[in-house]
């Protein structure tokens, strides 16, 4: 799951306040079906599929793929509802954390949790309820885009029950680690001057922790991670990643299906518990060759150093973005200290008022994060035709079966994917894959 920690309004304040978590909850580097936001395929009729699981009749595939004129048109407005959702839903999360501020309610909380002597658990208590009063201010908008939504156009397989219950793990693991941040944020800014460049440094061996951890603490919470069944497919990827000089990395298939339709394949965590996830929707649906190609491009990520590149990129820009809010926060906080009830920063009430700092930074800026994760995912994608030798044919499917499966757009608005794509245009890695060559060939 993409938001396996964060699962509130907060979340891309947190992303950045708590930067481990927001960095663990993307999976390290970006799943290879990237952003699944509405499509038209270039898809052409088919026989049936020889996948990885076995041979599969084209009755059981037709209604996905290859794209009827139906799914076209769902694509379409799949498309056209998440172009739309990106821009409500930022506007929903900053006006949740404007209520929180604007009606005295993160002041009181504050009043509330000074009760308690010991600062840690205060803070605690404080980020606990604030938490919660997010949740529930948000909860209409979440329950309507992802349940409600995700069932309209065919990919949730969830129950209202099941998935409450997924939501709910999501805003306890929040309430459990985000404190930690959060903690060390208020203890920084009432004693130094420099407190942004002092969290961010002090934030990293936390990040690095998180990633390590969550392979293998908190995914397993939301679904189960099992060896690969199928032994051939197995022997396939151990096969490429000992070509690619990676040893020791397991490889899983993850029951993504009992969540949802979508298909993805991901690698995640660091040192030994480093591993390549596939969908179990994966190995049902994609041949042999469209897997190794993904694989490959999973392990290039790995090759390439991307996760910590990554990181590091993310460690940069939240410094940045921290030192940004510095500079003008303490303005807003003059200006409406009365009706906010708090008059500096280190009012542990003052969060809410950071956290929309920092998403509206992190919302602006979001083109050059962006920018930096097409370009990886760029590399991957000639790592992975290089080291499989597939046709480009075979990857180019592979791609327009994501796009078909998960109704992502190969083609969206040039400004759409300059702002929110991290990964190429579905249409621009398939024009590539066809026309490249990989090296020895």
């Amino acid at each position: 799951m993409k938001n396996l920690i964060i699962g509130s309004g907060l979340a891309v304040g947190l992303i950045l306040l708590c930067c481990a978590i927001g960095f663990a909850q993307t999976d390290n580097t970006q799943p290879i079906a990237g952003d699944t936001m509405g499509a038209v395929s270039t898809a052409e009729s088919t026989p049936a599929v020889e996948t990885a699981a076995g041979t599969e009749s084209s009755q059981e595939n037709e209604s996905v793929y290859p794209l009827s004129p139906e799914r076209k048109d769902l694509l379409i407005a799949y498309s056209q509802f998440n172009n739309l959702w990106r821009f409500v839903s930022f506007g929903i999360g900053i006006a949740t954390l404007a209520i929180l501020l604007f009606t005295g309610l993160s002041a009181r909380f504050r009043t509330l949790a000074q009760k308690i002597p010991k600062r840690f658990f205060a803070i605690w208590v404080f980020f606990i309820l604030i938490m919660l009063a997010d949740y529930l201010l948000n909860f209409p908008a979440s329950y309507y885009r992802n349940f409600v939504v995700e069932h309209d156009f065919g990919f949730s397989n969830q129950t209202l029950q099941e998935w409450l219950i997924d939501d709910l793990k999501g805003l306890g693991i929040t309430l459990v680690i985000g404190v930690l941040p959060v903690w060390f944020f208020y203890k920084l800014v009432g004693y130094m001057k420099r407190w942004w460049l002092a969290f961010t440094l002090g934030a990293i061996p936390f990040a690095i922790l998180i990633i390590v951890v969550a392979p293998v603490l908190i995914s397993p919470l939301f679904n189960d991670f099992t060896p690969l069944e199928d032994k051939h497919l197995e022997s396939e990827i151990l096969t490429l990643a000992d070509k690619a000089g990676i040893h020791g990395s397991d490889v899983f298939q993850v029951d993504a299906s009992k969540q949802s339709t979508k298909i993805n394949a991901y690698v995640t965590g660091l040192f030994n518990t480093k591993r390549i996830v596939l969908y179990d929707t994966m190995i049902e649906n994609f041949s042999l060759n469209e897997i190794r190609f993904v694989m490959g491009h999973e392990m290039g990520h790995y090759v390439m150093n991307h996760i910590w590149w990554g990181l590091g990129l993310f460690v940069l820009f939240m410094l940045f973005a921290l030192w940004l809010t510095d500079l003008i926060i303490h303005p807003v906080i003059r200006m409406f200290s009365g009706v906010f009830k708090f008059d500096k920063l280190e009012d542990i009430a003052s969060l809410p008022l950071v956290l929309i700092a920092v998403s509206v930074i992190s919302f602006v800026f979001q083109p050059v994060d962006n920018y930096a994760s097409r370009y990886m995912e760029h590399q991957a994608d000639i790592y992975g035709m290089d080291i499989t030798g597939v046709s480009g044919d075979d990857a180019a499917i592979a791609f327009d079966k994501l796009s078909v499966y998960n109704l992502s757009d190969p083609n969206p608005p040039e400004i759409i994917e300059f702002w929110f794509y991290s990964h190429p245009a579905l249409s621009k890695r398939m024009a590539f894959v066809r026309s490249y060559h990989p090296e020895g060939s």
